[in-house]
């Protein structure tokens, strides 16, 4: 239990760490998309929550549903479209995950023409313990997470275009004016339980100690022999 414990605390001091990267991106000015695709950092989470804008056009016919969503406490799912776009007279493409829309809902289709996002970067999506997996080759129509590695293939359009190592979470654009697919949910920034958590189980262990040694006197008073308890 103390080790339970102590594994809170370091959850405490990880979602501390996150909170902090969390506040320093996301209140960075908003950049024009070219000036991180044409220098991307070793680590994509130096840039992750940051917000770009970019202007392109969707192509609805390599869309991926991303399955499993969850928004509000309502299932549904997640419309992942790629977003063509040039950079400098070069081909680039980047995963626009365009927002949630209910289950048993239609999904609205992208808008056709060119479009102006206004989006925020975010790594690939990684298969948590004991999730659903997706199949390690092929052309995917769903997905169980948004994985911009496996999606790369089917996503290039042709051997001339560059498929951007992150995706982006559409935020706004002024050529959609629906209300569906609904924008995906910003990160929580508060520090959860994890605090509260850690001092249960700090309890817990103290009152199995105090349980202990209260069995432990009781077991020794009744081997005691009778004689020696009359006394």
């Amino acid at each position: 239990m103390m080790s339970l414990s102590m594994w809170q605390f370091r959850r405490l001091d990880e979602r501390k760490t996150f909170n902090a990267g969390l506040l320093a991106n996301t209140t960075q000015a908003i950049t024009p998309i070219k000036n991180l695709a044409l220098n991307l950092p070793a680590d994509l989470n130096d840039i992750q929550w940051r917000r770009v804008v970019v202007r392109g056009t969707f192509r609805p016919s390599a869309e991926v549903t991303i399955l499993n969503r969850s928004q509000d406490g309502t299932a549904g799912v997640d419309a992942a479209t790629p977003l063509d776009f040039t950079i400098d007279g070069k081909q680039y493409v980047v995963i626009v995950d365009r927002g949630f829309v209910p289950l048993a809902t239609p999904m609205p289709k992208a808008p056709s023409g060119e479009v102006e996002v206004l989006g925020r970067i975010r790594i690939s999506q990684e298969r948590r313990v004991g999730a659903l997996s997706d199949p390690a080759t092929g052309i995917l129509t769903e997905a169980q997470h948004l994985d911009v590695e496996r999606l790369s293939g089917q996503t290039q359009l042709n051997a001339q275009q560059t498929v951007l190592p992150f995706y982006i979470d559409l935020l706004d654009s002024p050529q959609i004016t629906s209300s569906l697919p609904a924008r995906v949910s910003s990160p929580k920034t508060d520090n959860g339980p994890h605090m509260s958590y850690a001092i249960q189980w700090i309890l817990f262990s103290l009152c199995a100690v105090a349980a202990w040694v209260i069995l432990v006197k009781r077991a020794l008073r009744a081997s005691q022999p009778a004689s020696v308890a009359a006394e």
